[in-house]
Order: structure tokens, then C-alpha cells, then sequence
């Protein structure tokens, strides 16, 4: 996904400190394959594709499950082909007219096709350039708009536009969703842009919505400029804005129009008012025989035909009616069908019956994925019925003349079509009044085989949302008058839409088959024959003397309008003339009918100047209620109730159940209009106070805000902030116990600076974020930036912790001053620091079964008393074993001496187990080391005495002084016992002595069983001579039976495996004089090498109980250590299972807390302040604040890099210290550990302890403190609240029956009421459940959760989510509602809803007696929503009537829901979703390059939806269905088999996971000791070639004893 520039958060990023850093690049060849191959998994068109701005990462989709938004922010997609526009050049009239309008206001009239666009294309032309210069010396802009009146015009007029002037230009109507734009969107448009084109009504509503004023304006166009009357756009811009700029800020007006007339008023009284309401005069063109070379006019001919008296409902409308008409979606078809049968004939009225049902089946197939006609709805049964009647009802090619079939009027249009049959060049176009006719013609059309030639489709406007109605979309028009401009069709059936201003091709034939009813309608649709000899054929009814006599005063009209043009005076201003010479003329006159008092009844924001008009006051209110949460089954919309009364008319609007106000009613007035538009401009008025409209007088949108929530914010490095592929690297805090101990007068100074520092500093504004706000209006707007002084000192109340601490540039670990190498030099103490020295010993345990070979009791010496941690797991090879660390609880003293042996031993420990050369201040020294004189096989009394009795101080001081001797198996002294022994001959390999062999000698025979080195030899002495050439001089040696010394330090990992196997130079017998002896004790270098795992599980322990108590969180050890252990430390737990509870945890604590403190919010709103205070994002922020990430372990042990804290090497480098000091992490992973910490706090503290943790953590909770006290807050929130249920709405609801079926007797009953009412009940005196049903939601998240948790202990996260994805759906809940028979008592008001439930209802019902209901037997069925709504909304009134104990929930979880769980979903019967199990696959493995594109389009075909998933940047597969969701499956199905196939794939092109860099670390470690120890061979050779050389004078001699031996053996 690539950000733009609004998306960055520059608050991020490396100026905190924090270096981001992404995964190394890799090679992506994943397609490099033969195109065959990759063809069972991408379609040819995707091959090459890589992601774009829509692609989602696996963040967002999991988003999306999570809060049940699924392709929010999908919108189909369609390009729109751009046609050549040619360069216009102007006539002397149209440059005449252009001057004219330079100077002043202008209408200008001229007749279709003169060229009125290009006047309005010179006058932008030059008023950008006046622009362009007058931006030099101003700093803002002003901008162009051209205005038109139907959508087609918009791109029409903009392609002219934009090929004939070189500006910025940008074209809007409202299926570009422009209604949904934000302010910072309609701001960026307007400052990037010099001409906008648009329909009026968008722009009107932007000056209302406040995003533009007048002033910012420099030109007005309006196209087709006549209907600038009454409430019309055009009139309602010029009366509401124009009037009210101040005179010097007006902008210029330019009107066109080919008649300035709309009224049967007549010329002068239509050109005046047309003249006052634009403000302008009109002008026309004086060189009229230029225009008239120009206009051509047709001939104008008559058609007459007899009306139409026969109508009977055919026999398919008959049968419809019996098995249709009791459905209300139907009733659309049956008013078109009657009308079309009425007006054209019985054949058209059931061949669009058979045009209609053919829609909606073809969807009906789609939405039941094809199954049987038998197992098909009712209503869907008689649809397809009626369906398979209508096919045979209109034959094709029926006869012309057939008047049982056709009224007199169609065949007269087929009798004029038959005439122009003969035509070659025909071109033409019939106008009709009604999409349906449309319709029905052109379908008639193409079914009679004689008028082929007519190559015929329709043109109509958009229509409406209704079933069974017929619209077009605006790109479905431009394609069709672009198909008619280049001659693909020669003959269009088209409505009104095609009358005025489109540039359609110019005609030869024009058919006026619907009489007209304006001026404008005749004279605009004549005007479409503009070809030489063309015709204009009106059809009127020959009984209709009305049509003839207003066919006759139009045409009386029309020349007195072309004599008014003809003879209009010099200065070209009728309604001046008019007034000058008529001084008793009444302004009224040139008033609209309607009262123009309307305008000045206002409401203005005074910081945008948005305003509500009583105009406008009506739509607003529409749209505030469009927004509200609904469903399928619920139009929500407000009714308006008008009563009479002595003074007038009264409105009392009612709005839904779920609005901010139930009801308004208007002050009295004398009409019922006015009074519905007052009561609707009072009602959005009060909804602005109850801050429901923002600023711009915009409703708060819950789609569009919870998109805004969830969309991705970037970093400046164009990395996504909360993700997992962003990454920081973070300082990895030593714990402070290990820190060097201070007096206590240092301390208290310290303590005293940083509570100066923290008092100076506070609390970042930034990073605390409006999450904090309990303000419903700017929590929702985010208009906040900074937190007032009081609220601040308020939040700073409720932190446990003060965010600063005593390292304050923690985050500055990458500066340079902060990487400086410590210096690798003595002294290791300082002269005047002579002791004594106090100290305080631990015993460490160790439990095990499981080494062959003693393991020494070893004792940690620490400068303070060492706390009681819980026992440490260990593994070898996945066998586990622990290991307990007992402290005393008295101290010691030792003196100066003793404590530089005790250093000096812990360097040569150190230095055998890393082969490392430390050195570090006694006082730095964390910790000494020191081994007793028993094992553990021993019991010793834990006591300080007894243990220091028992120190093996000979070992201490052997070790110390870390000499190798060279072992003399003819000494006295010769013993082995508990040794170490390194053999010299092959690069001095540290063998542990397991027997001294006294029964053998280097010339004993080599047995195979016992030794792997030797084979092929005939003795040992063979060996050493012929490999290592090596003489042995004492031939009646004993042999030493060896084991070789694991050099494995991590008992941290959890790996099943077997030992390892012994290598082919791996001795299992060595012959002592070739041998040296180690100076540590086999059982003690035995423990020591567990000491690195043991100290780092301690660090572990110390860092998280240090977090405990910084936080003050009710966490023990063990769990705080979980959730502090990312997955990349590869040990046996991590945070994984923790996060997804505490995940689940969180959700409901702060739904509570938005439930309570909201208590006007809706759903919608209460979906974005939770996504605000939960997302990945904000937790993230949180964790980083607190600084969690120092208390994190990510990192698998590294033998490498371990070392006791403060000890160096004179080796140490940047890059070395970097990995001890720092850890690299995700945003993800921070996020994690702070949900892990709620789950943590839950399993050991129940819900009270995860309320303290999430507090702790940040999560905003303002006065609550404890889990009682959320019934109180509720209490408080309520008082503020007008009460909404009333006592009457108990009638509704059988409360007896619902406290049976629930097991539970309601305090307060009207929550029933609430849970129950479903937002379609119109008038309801009791609130929808919406509210309940988001508190329900979160309740049943977790009850899930904790039920999976407790049946399955042992299942991975990964396995709890799939399985909770089948628990927690709309379709089990479906199932749960209906099983219960809550359904039955649902209060609703839809006849649809009641059919959805009887329909779902049966099918249960079916596959119950049929035995199909087993495992998820409900995936495919159709359930409604609202049924699993009501499962939800149930639970959360249980809970918030019982004072929000979840024990009466828990109760009802068991009694409904369990049970289902139970029987039905189980690991076995659950069917994973494709998508699902990808996700989780790559999760598993680490891998974050997930991607997913949608690509949608309008088309319902089985293939017409697409989708395609990318890995690393690159596609990996796609697939296609007739939904969305079903590509989705195909897809990841298409990518499992793919990644199944290609088992390698990852490995080979994924580098995300961050352990893995420590796997390969670990194998570069491995590589290193090797060479290491080559090297050591190598040097051992040439020490043995050196021996070999100083014996060969003895050799004889040894020679001759060894065959002595031998004889004597024989």
C-alpha cells in the first residue's frame, strides 16, 4: 500500500529516538516459473500485477473480522473511456456574446447547436488567466464553476472544457459518493483546481455544508440556465448565497439557454423573471444570418392516432397477480406492467413482465447459489413460476398491425419506423415520458425481424432503488451516447434526459412519441434535428383537444420569442425597458409563484457558514437518518404527522428509534408544507446541539469514521504505524537488581531528580491522544489536538505510574553517545576499597533425571538479598527438567582477598563455557559464582552455615588460576575422578573422563560396538599413529572411556529431538599422555553450563516482576513472564494464548466503559471510539509510553551473545554490544504484550485484576477504578439522558415468557422492551437494541474465548481462533435465536423480516428431520442478521441489568449458547475458511508480506467479482465468484494449494520473521566454533610433529616392549 502524503504521522519515526528499521530485501523469484505452471494459479491478467493503495495487509483484514466490517471500502470498479473532444473555434456572434459577458452578467439564448459552450469555454479561458495573475499578489484562490443540470452534462461539458483550456479541472456528480467527502477532501479538490463541473445540487449543498462560499468564486456558469426558477438548484444558490454576498465578492454570472422561457406566461414575464433571479440581462445573437447558417430547423410534421379504450390485464398479469401480488417488492412491476399495458399494448406489457422477472431471478439464483426449485422460499418459488409463464407470453416477431396485441399510438410509431426503413443514413431518436416505455419500445423494436436496419437501445436517468424499477448509471449513458456518436446505433428510445444540452449525434428523424408540457421540452427535443431535410414527428391523440391547442400555443410562443430576440433594444435589458416604461408594473411579477420569505428563515455555524435552510431542512434530515445503523429489513427515515388547528398548520416530525431526538414539532403556519419544512429545520437544529452534525453540518458517518479508524497511518518511512513489518529497535533493560549497589543517600538524590524531571516534563499530549476524551462530539471529530491544563492534571490522576523514568534517553540507544565500547582494563577494584565486603548466598537447585554424569550443587553469591522466584523449566531435548534458586536470608561478609578470587572464578567460568576473556569491576559484577563440594544427588540443610562450610574453595582457586597440566599416567598421583580432560593430539577437544580403563592400554584391540574414531584400526596406538601421528611411549597405560562435553548452553528451548549423534572424530577412548587435564571438576563444568540458561530465565523473572511493581499490575511471576515472552524467543510458552484472551478481555472492559459514558452515541459511533481506544495502533502508543519493551524477551538464547551483565571483552565491538544492550521489535508485538498482560491479569486476578491492568496500561477508563464502580457511572450517565422508554412499551413484549426462556427475572423490565425492539418500528416508545447488541457482542467475545480456553487447554491460539470463528458468526447465533424461540418475540415492523425468519425457521426444521443438521450445518443458509442481533442484544441487557456481573451472562451462555458449542461445534466438525487458514499458516511461520486485492465490479456473473493475493509484493494466486466473499475463498483456496505445492516457497522468499535472523545467527555461531576448532587441530599437528621428531632416538626400545606385551597377552 503506498501512503499519501495526508496518511503520514510525522509525530512518528526516528526523531523519537527509535530507529525503524524493515526486514533485509530479498529476492522475490516466485514467479519465475513457466507461464503453464503458474496458470493453475493466477488468470493471465494478474500475472504481472503488483499491490496497490486497496491492497490490504493482513492487519486490515483481520480488522475487518474482528469488528464485523468486511470490504468496507470496497467500491466497484469501472473505467471511464475518455472520447477526443475537437478544438472549437468561435463565430463572430458567439465572440460578439463573449465580450458581452466579460463586462457583465450574461444570459445568453441562443437555439440547440449554436455553440453556446464554446462562449462559456473563451469566458473560463480568460477568467483563468485574470486568476493566474491575480495570484501573485494575493494569497488565496478562486476557482470556476461550470453548473449543469443532469448528470450525463458533467462529463459532456468538462470534456470540452479541458480540451479547449489549459487548466486544472475536476468533474463531480453524486455517484462519485461526493456526499460522503470530508472537509480536508472538498478543501484539497478546491485548492488543487481552477474549474470544477458539477451538478447544481452538489454544489449548492457544499455552500451549505460550508466547504465553499461565494467569495471564493470567481465565475458562475449555469448551463440550461431556464430553470433558474422556484426551488430549483440554480434559483436556490442565487437566493440563499448569491443575495447574501456582499456586492464586491460576487462572482461573474454566464447563463445559456436556448429559450429563456419555463412558464406559459408568456415571453416578457418569463425573460424578466428569468433576468431577475440570475441577476443578469439577456443577450442573443445580432448577425442572425451567420446563426441561421448555423441552426438547420426540420420539417415539423403532425401524427394523430385514436386513443386506446381496450384494456383488459392479460392472462399473465392475471396469474402474476395471484402469485405475486400478496409480496409488496412486486408492486413496482405491477404499476409499469399496467401503464405499459394501458399505453402500448398487451404484448409490451408481458414482454416487460418477462424483462423484469428475468433480473430478478438471475439474482435469485445467484443469493441461493442454485439449489432446487423444491427447496426455494415461497416467494422465490412464485417469482420463478411467474418467471416460466412470461417466457411464452410475448412471442417474438409479432405481427405489426395486430391491434388485440398493440394500441392505436405504437402502431403508428411502427408504421413512421416502417417508412424511414429505406433510409441509409438514418439517424434518430424517439422521446418518450416514462423509463418503462423506454423500455418496452425498444424491446418491442428489436423483436420484429423487419427492423433489423435499427440498430436501437434506450437512454434513461438513473430511476430509484426500488425492485422492479429500471435506472442507468451515468458511465452507462456516456457509453450509450457514445455508441450513438459513432454510429454503432442509429436509433435511441430516451426520456427526458436526452432533451437538453447532451452532445448527441444531430439527427435526421425525431420522434416525439409522449406529448410534451413545456416550452423548453419542444423546443429542446426539435432541437435535436439539426441534419439537412430532417424531421420532427409529434404524436397527438386525436381526442385530446388539450394536446392540439397547447401544440399551437407553444408554436405562437415560440415566434414571439424569436421577434423578442429579433427586436431587443441596443442596450439588450428587457426588464429594465419594461420597468421604465410600466410605472405601475408590480415587483411581484417578477417574483417566483412560491414565496421567496423561505430564504430568510436560517440557521448559520458561525465557524464555517454552513447552513440549514427550510429548503434544505428536509434532505438533511433524510440523509442524518440514512446515516443511522440499520439493516435490510428497516428503512429508517423520518415521518412527518401534520394536524390542523385554529392557528394553522402544525408538523410533528418522529425520527427512528435510534436517533439523538424522538421528536419535534413546528410552531403554527399557514401551510402544510411550510410546516413539515419548519419542524424539519427545528429538528436539525436541535440535532446540531446534540452535536450529531459536525462543523459543515455533515452527520457523523459510522461507515466512513470506522474506515477512517481502521485505515493505516504511516510513518515518514512509508511504514504502517501498529503493524508487524515496522520495526524499532529498543533498549533490553538489565535488570536492576543486578545493577551496582549504591549508598542510600545516591538513591534518594536520584529519586529526587526524577520527580523533578517527570513534574517539569508531564505527560505527552501527542502521545496520550483523545482516546482520553469522554466527550462524544470531539471524540468522535478528533478536532483536539492538545489536552486542556485541567483535563491533563485530571488524567495524571489516574496513571499508576509516572510515564518518565530515571534513564531518560532510552530511546537515544543508536546515537553515537550512547554506543561507546567500555573500556577492557584493571584495576577491578579501587585502591581505597578494601572491604570488607557483604554479600548474600542462594542455593541453586537443580531437578533432573536425565545427565549420566554428577552435576555439582552450585551457590550465587549476590550483593543483595536475593528474592524467591518460582522454579525455572529447563528442557534437554525435549525432556524437561528444572532447576529452584533457594536465597538465605542473612548476609556475609568476605574481605578484599577472597572477593578477587571469587572475581577471578567467575572470569575462568565464563572463559570454559564461551571461550571468551572477560573482564568487569568487582562492584559491577552482578553476580559470583561458587561451587559446593556436593552434587545433587546429595541433601544439604539449607542454611548459611552449612552452605559456606561447604564451598569447595580448592576448586575456586584450581579454576582461577586455570592451568592445563599435562597428565603422567606412571605418577602416583594418577586419578581422574570428576575430570575434565582436553586431548592434545586432536586439537585439544574437551572430553568429559568417564572410566579409567585399567584393563586396557593403547595396543589393545579396537572394539566397534565401543568406539566410532578408531574403526578400521587394528589398536588404538594404530590410530594415533597412522592419523595424528603420535608414537605412544608408555604402552601399559590405561585407556580413558570419554564422553564428549555438549557444548549446547540453551535448556530454555523447548525442542523435541534426540541426542546428538557422535561424529567420526569424536573420541570415545583417549590415551592419557596425549591428554591435558582440565582445571574445572566434570560436575561442575556440568552445572556451569547450565548457568547461562538459568541466569537468563532469572533476568526474565526479575525484568517482569520489576514491571509488576512499576505498574502495579495483580500479575504473578509465571503469567507476567508469559506475557512478556514473544513467540521469536522460542521457548515453550509465549504471549500468544494470553494475547488472544486478554484480546477478547479488553474488547468488553472498554465497551463497557463506551456503553456507559455514551450514552447518546449509536452503534455506528460506539464501533469507532472502541477501534480508537483497542486498535493495534493506539495500544502500540500505549506500550511504547510505558516503556514496556524493556521488560520484553524476544530473543532466543544465543551462546554468542551471553555473557553475566557489565562483562566485557577486549574484543567488544558497536556491533556486539548493539545485541547485547538492544532487541528488535514490532509495533505488533508491543501491542500484543499489553493485551497479554489483561489476559495474564485475568487468569491469576479474575476481571477486577484485568480492569487494574488495563488501567494501568493506559486504556482510558476516567473515574473508574474498580469493576463496582461501573454501575454507579451508569447511574450518573442515565441522569443525563432523556428517558426514552416509556412503561406503555411493556405491552409489547410477554414478559413472563422471556424470563422463562431466559432463566432470569429482570429488575428493570424495560431493558427487555429495548433488547427486543428492532429499529423498524416506526413511532417506538422504547430506544432499538442496537446499543444492547454492541455490549452484547463484546459480553459473548469473551465468554467464547474463555470457554475455548477452558475445554481446550491445549490448543495452540492459532487453533482457538478458527474454532471461535465458527462460534461467534451470524449464522450459529441465527441458530442459537431460533432454538431458544426468542425470534417469536421480537418487535418489528417488516413484513420482509417476517418471511426471512418463517423462511430460515422451515429449512432448520427440514434438515433436522432429514438428519443433515450436523457440525456447521447452517454455513450456506440465509439467515437474517437480525436474529443473531437479538442473541447479542439479550446478553447485554441480562448484564446490565444485573449491575454488570457477568455470573447471571455466564448462566445464560450455558443455558443458550453452550449447548449448540457442544454438539455442533467442535474441532472436528468445523470447517476452516480458506482465508483464514492461509492467514494463519503464514502467522505461524512469521511471515508478514500478506497482501489482498479486490477487484469489483457491477456485474453479477459467476465469475464477475475477482480478487487476487500477493505475497512479498509479487500475486500468488486469485481467484473469482459473484460476490466478494466467494472470490476471497477462491483465492485463498487457489494460495493453500499453492504453498502446498511449493513447500519451499517461504523459505526461499520470506524474510520477515525477526527469530529467524537469530537462526541463522546461531548457525553462523556454529560455523565459527568450527573453525575454530580446525584451527586448534592444526596447531595441534605441528605440536605432535614437533614431539614425534624430540622421541624418535626411544623409539626402538618402545617397539620392542610393546611386542613383549603382546607375546605376553598371547
Amino acid at each position: 500500500m503506498t501512503p499519501t502524503v495526508e496518511d503520514i504521522d510525522y509525530e512518528e519515526g526516528e526523531e523519537n529516538g527509535i530507529h525503524y528499521v524493515g526486514p533485509e530485501p530479498l529476492l522475490n523469484d516466485m514467479n519465475e516459473h513457466n507461464e503453464e505452471w503458474l496458470l493453475k494459479y493466477l488468470d493471465p491478467e494478474f500475472l504481472n500485477i503488483t499491490p496497490d493503495s486497496k491492497a490490504k495487509d493482513m492487519d486490515l483484514i483481520r480488522l475487518e473480522e474482528k469488528f464485523g466490517v468486511d470490504d468496507l471500502d470496497e467500491e466497484t470498479e469501472e473505467t471511464e473511456e475518455t472520447s477526443t473532444v475537437a478544438m472549437l473555434c468561435p463565430r463572430e456572434y458567439q465572440y460578439e456574446l463573449y465580450l458581452k459577458a466579460l463586462e457583465e452578467n450574461v444570459i445568453a439564448v441562443l437555439d440547440t447547436g449554436s455553440g453556446k459552450t464554446l462562449i462559456a469555454v473563451m469566458l473560463i479561458k480568460e477568467i483563468a488567466r485574470l486568476e493566474r495573475e491575480a495570484r501573485m499578489t494575493r494569497r488565496f484562490t478562486k476557482l470556476t464553476f461550470f453548473l449543469v443540470d443532469r448528470v450525463p452534462l458533467v462529463f459532456q461539458q468538462a470534456e470540452v472544457i479541458r480540451s479547449n483550456c489549459d487548466v486544472v479541472l475536476e468533474q463531480m456528480c453524486g455517484e462519485m459518493n461526493v456526499d460522503n467527502w470530508s472537509e480536508k477532501k472538498w478543501r484539497t479538490t478546491y485548492e488543487e483546481s481552477d474549474v470544477c463541473v458539477m451538478t447544481a445540487q452538489i454544489f449548492l449543498d457544499t455552500l451549505r455544508h460550508g466547504f465553499i462560499s461565494l467569495s471564493s468564486v470567481n465565475l458562475l456558469i449555469f448551463d440550461e440556465c431556464h430553470h433558474a426558477t422556484k426551488k430549483h438548484p440554480y434559483n436556490l444558490i442565487m437566493r440563499e448565497f448569491y443575495d447574501r454576498c456582499s456586492v464586491q465578492d460576487r462572482p461573474k454570472i454566464f447563463g445559456m439557454t436556448a429559450s429563456p422561457m419555463h412558464s406559459k406566461t408568456g415571453i416578457l414575464n418569463s425573460t424578466a423573471l428569468l433576468e431577475s433571479n440570475l441577476n443578469s440581462r439577456i443577450y442573443t445573437a445580432t448577425n442572425l444570418d451567420e446563426l441561421k447558417a448555423v441552426v438547420k430547423l426540420p420539417n415539423e410534421l403532425e401524427f394523430r392516432y385514436n386513443p386506446y379504450t381496450e384494456y383488459e390485464p392479460t392472462p399473465l398479469t392475471t396469474f402474476a397477480r395471484e402469485r405475486l401480488g400478496k409480496f409488496e417488492r412486486f408492486n413496482r412491476i405491477f404499476v409499469s406492467t399496467t401503464a405499459v399495458a394501458r399505453h402500448l399494448g398487451s404484448w409490451c406489457s408481458d414482454r416487460l413482465w418477462q424483462f423484469s422477472l428475468s433480473t430478478m431471478v438471475e439474482r435469485m439464483v445467484v443469493d441461493t447459489k442454485g439449489r432446487s426449485n423444491e427447496d426455494l422460499c415461497s416467494e422465490d418459488q412464485a417469482l420463478y413460476e411467474v418467471y416460466s409463464r412470461s417466457i411464452e407470453a410475448a412471442p417474438p416477431n409479432p405481427s405489426r398491425d395486430n391491434k388485440a396485441l398493440f394500441s392505436p399510438k405504437i402502431i403508428g410509431l411502427l408504421q413512421v419506423l416502417y417508412v424511414f426503413l429505406a433510409k441509409e443514413d438514418f439517424c434518430g431518436i424517439i422521446f418518450v415520458e416514462r423509463r418503462q416505455t423506454a423500455i418496452a419500445i425498444n424491446l418491442l423494436i428489436r423483436s420484429i425481424s423487419d427492423l433489423k436496419p435499427f440498430k436501437c437501445d434506450i437512454l434513461i436517468g438513473h430511476g430509484a432503488h426500488n425492485e422492479g424499477d429500471v435506472k442507468m448509471r451515468f458511465k452507462d449513458q456516456n457509453n450509450m451516447i457514445k455508441k450513438f456518436r459513432t454510429g454503432e446505433l442509429n436509433l435511441l428510445i430516451a426520456t427526458n434526459v436526452a432533451e437538453e444540452g447532451l452532445d448527441i449525434q444531430p439527427c435526421n428523424v425525431v420522434i416525439r412519441f409522449d406529448f410534451f408540457t413545456t416550452l423548453i421540452a419542444y423546443i429542446q427535443s426539435r432541437g435535436r434535428a439539426r441534419k439537412e431535410d430532417s424531421k420532427y414527428i409529434i404524436f397527438t391523440d386525436a381526442s385530446n383537444k388539450q394536446q392540439i391547442d397547447l401544440l399551437g400555443r407553444f408554436r405562437i410562443l415560440e415566434n414571439e420569442m424569436k421577434v423578442f430576440c429579433q427586436s431587443m433594444p441596443e442596450e439588450r435589458n428587457l426588464a429594465t425597458k419594461f420597468l421604465r416604461s410600466n410605472t405601475n408594473y408590480e415587483k411581484s411579477l417578477f417574483q417566483d409563484e412560491e414565496n421567496d420569505e423561505d430564504c430568510d428563515t436560517v440557521f448559520i455555524v458561525p465557524s464555517t457558514g454552513a447552513m440549514i435552510t427550510v429548503e434544505s431542512s428536509v434532505a438533511l434530515l433524510h440523509r442524518y437518518c440514512s446515516t443511522l445503523p440499520s439493516d435490510q429489513f428497516s428503512v429508517l427515515k423520518p415521518v412527518f404527522e401534520i394536524t390542523r388547528s385554529n392557528q394553522g398548520f402544525q408538523c410533528t416530525v418522529l425520527l427512528p428509534s435510534n436517533a439523538a431526538i424522538t421528536d419535534v414539532t413546528s410552531e403554527p403556519t399557514q401551510t402544510k408544507s411550510m410546516a413539515k419544512k419548519l419542524a424539519a429545520l427545528e429538528a436539525c437544529i436541535q440535532l446540531y446541539g446534540e452535536k450529531v452534525f459536525d462543523e459543515h453540518l455533515m452527520p457523523h458517518n459510522a461507515r466512513r469514521e470506522l474506515l477512517g479508524e481502521m485505515a493505516p497511518q504511516f510513518d515518514k518511512n512509508g511504514m504502517i504505524i501498529g503493524s508487524r513489518r515496522r520495526r524499532g529497535v529498543y533498549e533490553k533493560r538489565i535488570p536492576k537488581f543486578w545493577n551496582r549497589v549504591r549508598r542510600v543517600e545516591e538513591e534518594d538524590q536520584d529519586k529526587d531528580k526524577d520527580k523533578d524531571k517527570e513534574n517539569k516534563q508531564g505527560i505527552e499530549a501527542r502521545e496520550v491522544d483523545d482516546v482520553f476524551n469522554t466527550n462524544p462530539e470531539t471524540a468522535l471529530m478528533n478536532i483536539q489536538p492538545k489536552i486542556r491544563p485541567e483535563l491533563r492534571r485530571e488524567m495524571n490522576k489516574t496513571k499508576t505510574v509516572p510515564v518518565e523514568e530515571e534513564i531518560e534517553d532510552v530511546d537515544g540507544l543508536l546515537k553515537s553517545e550512547a554506543q561507546e565500547v567500555p573500556v577492557f582494563q584493571k584495576p577491578l577494584l579501587e585502591e581505597e576499597d578494601n572491604g570488607p565486603f557483604t554479600l548474600w548466598l542462594s542455593i541453586i537447585e537443580v531437578k533432573h533425571n536425565i545427565f549420566t554424569l554428577p552435576l555439582r550443587r552450585m551457590c550465587l553469591l549476590t550483593w543483595r538479598e536475593f528474592p524467591v522466584l518460582p522454579e525455572i523449566g529447563l528442557f534437554s531435548h525435549g525432556t524437561p527438567f528444572s532447576a529452584h534458586l533457594h536465597p538465605m536470608t542473612e548476609s556475609f561478609e568476605v574481605d578484599k582477598e577472597t572477593i578477587l578470587l571469587l572475581t577471578e572464578y567467575n572470569f575462568k567460568s565464563a572463559l570454559a563455557i564461551t571461550n571468551k576473556e572477560f573482564m568487569c569491576p568487582v562492584r559491577d559484577t552482578p553476580y559470583f559464582l561458587v561451587p559446593l563440594i556436593t552434587d545433587h544427588s546429595a541433601d544439604i540443610e539449607k542454611t548459611l552455615s552449612a552452605c559456606r562450610e561447604k564451598i569447595d574453595w580448592e576448586e575456586i582457586k584450581r579454576t582461577a588460576a586455570y592451568q592445563f597440566t599435562a597428565i603422567d599416567p606412571s605418577s602416583e598421583t594418577f586419578c581422574l575422578k570428576d575430570a575434565i580432560v582436553t586431548d592434545a593430539a586432536d586439537g585439544h577437544r574437551p572430553y568429559y573422563v568417564v572410566e579409567v580403563a585399567k584393563h586396557m592400554h593403547p595396543f589393545s584391540t579396537v572394539s566397534e560396538q565401543d568406539t566410532v574414531r578408531e574403526i578400521g584400526f587394528t589398536t588404538y596406538a594404530d590410530f594415533y599413529k597412522e592419523v595424528l601421528s603420535l608414537e605412544v611411549s608408555m604402552p601399559d597405560q590405561p585407556m580413558l572411556r570419554v564422553q564428549k562435553i555438549n557444548r549446547t548452553m540453551n535448556y530454555l528451548q523447548y525442542i523435541h529431538g534426540n541426542p546428538p549423534k557422535v561424529k567420526a572424530r569424536t573420541a570415545q577412548w583417549v590415551i592419557p599422555e596425549f591428554c591435558h587435564l582440565h582445571p574445572i571438576s566434570a560436575s561442575v563444568y556440568q552445572s556451569l553450563i547450565l548457568i547461562p540458561s538459568i541466569t537468563t530465565r532469572v533476568d526474565a523473572f526479575l525484568l517482569v516482576r520489576e514491571a509488576r511493581d512499576r505498574y502495579a499490575l495483580p500479575i504473578y511471576d509465571v503469567m507476567m513472564l508469559e506475557a512478556y515472552t514473544t513467540p521469536s524467543a522460542n521457548m515453550k510458552m509465549n504471549y500468544e494464548r494470553l494475547e488472544t484472551l486478554g484480546d477478547s478481555l479488553l474488547k468488553l472492559i472498554a465497551t463497557i466503559r463506551l456503553y456507559i459514558n455514551f450514552p447518546l452515541c449509536n452503534e455506528g459511533e460506539l464501533h469507532c471510539l472502541r477501534i480508537r481506544v483497542i486498535c493495534n495502533r493506539a495500544l502500540y502508543r500505549a506500550a511504547k509510553r510505558l516503556r514496556l519493551y524493556r521488560y520484553v524477551t524476544s530473543h532466543t538464547f544465543n551462546r554468542r551473545y551471553w555473557r553475566p551483565h557489565h562483562f566485557v571483552t577486549a574484543n567488544d565491538t558497536m556491533d556486539t554490544l548493539k545485541e547485547v544492550r538492544t532487541h528488535m521489535l514490532s509495533d505488533k508485538t508491543l501491542a500484543d504484550v499489553v493485551e497479554a498482560s489483561l489476559g495474564a491479569a485475568y487468569l491469576d486476578t479474575g476481571l477486577e485484576g484485568g480492569l487494574l491492568t488495563a488501567i494501568a496500561m493506559q486504556i482510558p477508563f476516567d473515574e473508574i477504578r474498580e469493576w463496582k464502580d461501573f454501575m454507579p457511572t451508569y447511574l450518573n450517565s442515565r441522569k443525563s439522558v432523556p428517558p426514552r422508554a416509556e412503561i406503555k412499551a411493556l405491552r409489547c413484549v410477554s414478559l413472563p415468557r422471556v424470563y422463562e426462556l431466559t432463566g432470569y427475572t429482570f429488575q428493570q423490565p424495560l431493558l427487555v422492551v429495548e433488547a427486543l425492539t428492532h429499529a423498524s418500528l416506526p413511532n417506538s416508545t422504547a430506544p432499538c437494541y442496537q446499543r444492547l447488541e454492541f455490549l452484547g457482542d463484546a459480553i459473548l467475545d469473551f465468554l467464547v474465548i474463555r470457554y475455548l480456553f477452558e475445554k481446550y487447554p491445549d490448543y495452540d491460539p492459532g487453533m482457538i481462533t478458527e474454532i471461535k470463528d465458527s462460534c461467534v458468526n451470524n449464522h450459529v447465533l441465527g441458530i442459537i435465536c431460533i432454538e431458544t424461540r426468542m425470534h417469536t418475540h421480537i418487535i418489528h415492523y417488516s413484513s420482509r423480516l417476517i418471511k426471512a425468519i418463517e423462511e430460515f425457521d422451515r429449512q432448520v426444521q427440514d434438515m433436522k428431520k432429514s438428519g443433515e443438521a450436523v457440525g456447521e450445518y447452517w454455513r450456506d443458509m440465509s439467515i437474517p442478521k437480525v436474529l443473531s442481533d437479538i442473541v447479542e442484544s439479550m446478553l447485554g441487557a441480562v448484564f446490565v441489568d444485573s449491575g454488570f456481573d457477568i455470573r447471571p451472562v455466564e448462566a445464560l451462555f450455558r443455558l443458550w449458547i453452550q449447548p449448540i458449542f457442544d454438539e455442533y461445534v467442535t474441532p472436528d466438525k468445523i470447517k476452516i475458511h480458506p482465508l483464514r487458514k492461509l492467514t494463519t499458516d503464514l502467522q505461524k511461520f512469521g511471515c508478514e508480506g500478506f497482501m489482498l486485492r479486490n477487484h469489483t465490479t457491477t456485474g453479477t456473473g459467476p465469475t464477475s467479482q475477482k480478487c487476487v493475493i500477493f505475497l512479498h509484493e509479487k500475486p500468488l494466486a486469485c481467484g473469482a465468484g459473484d460476490n466478494v466473499k466467494a472470490a476471497r475463498r477462491a483465492a485463498a483456496h487457489k494460495a493453500n494449494q499453492r504453498l502446498e505445492d511449493e513447500p519451499e516457497l517461504l523459505m526461499r522468499i520470506c524474510n520477515c520473521s525477526i527469530h529467524m535472523r537469530y537462526v541463522q545467527e546461531e548457525k553462523e555461531e556454529e560455523e565459527r566454533l568450527e573453525k575454530e576448532r580446525l584451527e586448534k587441530e592444526a596447531e595441534a599437528e605441528v605440536e605432535v610433529q614437533i614431539q614425534a621428531e624430540a622421541k624418535e632416538p626411544v623409539q626402538e626400545t618402545v617397539q620392542e616392549t610393546v611386542q613383549e606385551l603382546i607375546q605376553a597377552q598371547a
